[in-house]
């Protein structure tokens, strides 16, 4: 990696202890565009993800289980963007990050747990519409409450599990060359990368975990849509096959970008010889776009979300005209 430009290393006694960040696009003209675009987003991810929260919340005919589950994604996507952007618009700020080795392992902390979360969340949500097409009379008596609450639960518990366990072997890592991350926040893989120490233990356990937190919530995904597939196809009206589908092709549609980003970025990429800019297009798609856009797709075509956004905002504008009156 050349680091020219930059100042090589802070030593201690234990070596590097500062890494430099470069951003979205070293160099770039347009920081200023950068940084009003990023913060508009940021906006809009929260207040759309918090609107569709309380939109959930005051509703009544949504408190079912699918909508429990696109909570808690909301919740996911703006801990994500809360992880990601306020670090991105500083880095915009100030030219180039200087970010402590502890600052960039507490990120890679709290990253790790909200992507494994979300990889899982995402498989609960196609087991749950599996049930609801495929076995409607077990429905409601698998998801009961408990049982939700027990899902979101293990949830976080795996996330918390994994990135604890991946931070301990970052932490045992050593840093005494290059200490420039060519991206807009601390990756666990860019990181390792710089370390000049044996990194073995880290290299297994992402290995093995990786297994189990990547491929078996995509084979449930996956799995429950071909038996969907399955049932649909039997179904005889179209009206039937269309309300069917109707249920799932939010879902969908946020579990390919999810999974579609995420492969390119830590399976495909990582083999291919590319841009800096072009690596950091897909990141920001992967965690800075879809948390914002995820709310408005499950509100796309969906009545009830689209009534309960409607009502409430009336709510909203109601209650701040009779305080200004």
């Amino acid at each position: 990696m050349q680091t020219k430009g930059y100042p090589r290393r802070q030593v201690n006694a234990t070596g590097v202890n500062e890494f430099f960040l470069l951003g979205v696009s070293e160099g770039s003209d347009f920081k200023f565009l950068f940084l009003v675009i990023f913060t508009i987003v940021y906006i809009v991810t929260v207040c759309g993800n918090v609107l569709f929260i309380a939109t959930i919340r005051s509703q009544r005919s949504l408190h079912t289980p699918m909508y429990f589950f696109l909570e808690n994604l909301s919740v996911l996507d703006v801990s994500l963007s809360t992880v990601i952007v306020p670090n991105l618009l500083d880095i915009l700020l100030v030219d180039h990050k200087v970010v402590l080795f502890a600052g960039c392992v507490s990120q890679i902390f709290c990253y790790q747990i909200i992507i494994v979360a979300e990889c899982f969340l995402l498989a609960i949500m196609a087991y749950d519409r599996f049930l609801a097409i495929c076995l409607p009379l077990q429905y409601t008596v698998v998801m009961v409450r408990p049982f939700l609450v027990g899902m979101i639960s293990l949830c976080w518990i795996l996330g918390i599990a994994y990135s604890l366990t991946k931070t301990l072997f970052i932490l045992r890592l050593v840093f005494c060359g290059p200490n420039v991350i060519s991206s807009f926040f601390c990756d666990a893989p860019l990181l390792s990368r710089l370390s000049c120490s044996e990194s073995l233990g880290l290299q297994t356990f992402q290995l093995t975990a990786g297994i189990f937190v990547g491929p078996i919530p995509a084979l449930i995904v996956v799995s429950s849509y071909v038996a969907i597939l399955t049932t649909v196809v039997r179904i005889h009206s179209a009206e039937g096959k269309r309300k069917a589908f109707s249920t799932c092709a939010s879902h969908l549609t946020v579990v390919i970008l999810f999974y579609g980003t995420g492969i390119f970025t830590y399976v495909i990429q990582p083999g291919l010889s590319r841009e800096t800019e072009v690596k950091n297009a897909i990141m920001v798609v992967y965690t800075i776009v879809a948390p914002m856009l995820n709310p408005f797709i499950y509100s796309f075509r969906n009545q009830e979300v689209l009534n309960g956004w409607r009502k409430l905002l009336r709510e909203i504008v109601l209650f701040l005209s009779n305080k200004l009156n």
